[in-house]
């Protein structure tokens, strides 16, 4: 399994996400909802949004991903591991949740450059995390 940040989970879901051959695509609930968010506000015009020609169509298939194309974690299971990395690394919950569902799910975490911090890829290995960046 793969967890992919919102910008990745939106090519995943319109089919355009290139191969990363790291099995099923999946992300975090903040990131699905920083999706539904771009998509469901006609006024907003953010990086996501702009990359739809529209954005009304494609708000029902955001909203219930294809299986087969993007799974959504649930937070619960992971919750306890997102709560100590929270802890530890005094990180904000969008990594939080990512890092503990990676952890949990024994996932490799693909995110764009634009949605890495600074201190993640130290975060990533000491949690053990195949962390990566994919340009798009």
């Amino acid at each position: 399994m793969v967890i992919v940040d919102d910008h990745l989970a939106l090519l995943a879901l319109a089919g355009r996400l290139p191969e990363l051959g790291l099995g099923p695509v999946a992300t975090t609930y903040c990131f699905h909802y920083r999706i539904a968010r771009a998509v469901s506000d006609s006024r907003r015009s953010g990086t996501l949004s702009r990359r739809l020609a529209d954005p009304k169509a494609a708000l029902e298939r955001v909203m219930r991903p294809p299986a087969d194309r993007l799974v959504v974690l649930d937070p619960r299971q992971s919750l306890h591991r997102a709560v100590a990395v929270a802890d530890t690394e005094r990180a904000n919950l969008l990594l939080a949740e990512l890092v503990g569902a990676a952890v949990h799910h024994g996932a490799a975490v693909r995110v764009t450059p634009e949605n890495t911090g600074r201190g993640w890829p130290q975060i990533m290995a000491g949690a053990g995390v195949d962390f990566g960046n994919v340009m798009i």
